[in-house]
């Protein structure tokens, strides 16, 4: 992957695991306040979000020189990632503050914003993850493939 790809999926790693440490702010308070157990849990998955997409873009990144992509392919990691990583924390964040889970494209409106959201952290990272899998395969098999920068 290029210098470009690998530094836009650091930034937006960075920016999606500071959000998710924020959204560990509102958790604590719904622990040590006793909120009860549905906000606990919707501000425990708003926190997780944030910290898991954020750490799966820097993992990303940080890989990124043992991935052979072409600049289609590479688009598409790139920002499959990233989509899903917002996708992801943007979903979770609303699903706690408007207090909708999301898990089906059903009425009231703020339950299908949720769910939305979390459909693009869903196809994203099913889309891109596998994408990447495929340029480190193509990586590992090309033995005439020396620096970060070649593509296939």
């Amino acid at each position: 992957m290029s210098t470009r790809a690998a530094t836009t999926l650091a930034l937006h790693g960075l920016l999606i695991l500071f959000l998710g440490l924020i959204a560990g702010v509102p958790y604590g308070a719904a622990l040590v306040g006793e909120w009860g157990p549905e906000p606990v849990r919707a501000w425990k998955l708003a926190h997780q979000e944030g910290v898991q997409n954020g750490i799966l873009l820097l993992a990303l990144a940080g890989c990124s020189t043992w991935v052979t992509l072409g600049r289609r392919a590479e688009r598409v990691v790139t920002w499959g990632a990233v989509l899903a990583a917002y996708g992801n924390i943007v979903g979770a964040g609303l699903g706690a503050v408007l207090g909708h889970r999301g898990l089906a494209p059903e009425g009231p409106l703020a339950n299908g914003l949720v769910f939305v959201a979390f459909m693009f952290g869903m196809w994203g990272v099913l889309i891109a993850v596998p994408v990447a899998a495929v340029g480190a395969w193509k990586r590992r098999r090309d033995p005439g493939c020396a620096g970060g920068s070649s593509r296939v």
